[in-house]
Parts: C-alpha cells; structure tokens; sequence
C-alpha cells in the first residue's frame, strides 16, 4: 500500500489504522471500508494528488520545449532594422 500523503504524522496514522483492521472481524472491516468509501465521496478528491519528485518523459519534454522558447526570445529576438545604404559608384 502506498499512501499519498506528504507529511510523516499521515503516513503514520494510515500505517496505525492498517494494523487495527487486522484485529476487527471480517464483518466490521466491511464497515470500515464503507465509512472510508463514504468519507471519499464525500471529501476526497477524484484524482490523487501526485507528490512525487520523479520527472516523467512528457515533464522533462514540457521543460525542454518551455527553455528552448525562452532562449528563442531572450538570446535570439527578432533580427533587428537593419538600414541598408546605396553602394557607391565605382567613380566616386
């Protein structure tokens, strides 16, 4: 089981409620899993909040297409008006 929870006090929480289920008989795990389904639809949100610090291949892409635009602009702006002036003749 791994738990999406930031803080150690949660994690150690979680860890303290697995270890009493495994005390209770069969019909009151069923209980408590209900009051848990019940408590997530009510408060929970849809999707888990990932907290992890790994980097996805669609992450490091994003970061490398979002500092390749940022070099364009900074580095690289627009050419310049650049004024070009009439050649001279060669007699002049």
């Amino acid at each position: 089981m791994q738990a999406q929870l930031d803080y150690p006090e949660a994690i150690a929480e979680v860890d303290e409620i697995v270890k009493a289920l495994f005390l209770l008989p069969a019909e009151k795990v069923a209980q408590v899993r209900d009051y848990v389904w019940f408590l997530q639809a009510r408060y929970g949100h849809p999707m888990p909040v990932d907290s992890s610090d790994e980097w996805s291949e669609a992450d490091t892409d994003d970061l490398t297409a979002a500092s390749l635009a940022y070099a364009a602009q900074s580095f690289f702006p627009a050419a310049p008006c650049v004024r070009t002036f009439p050649r001279r003749s060669a007699g002049k």
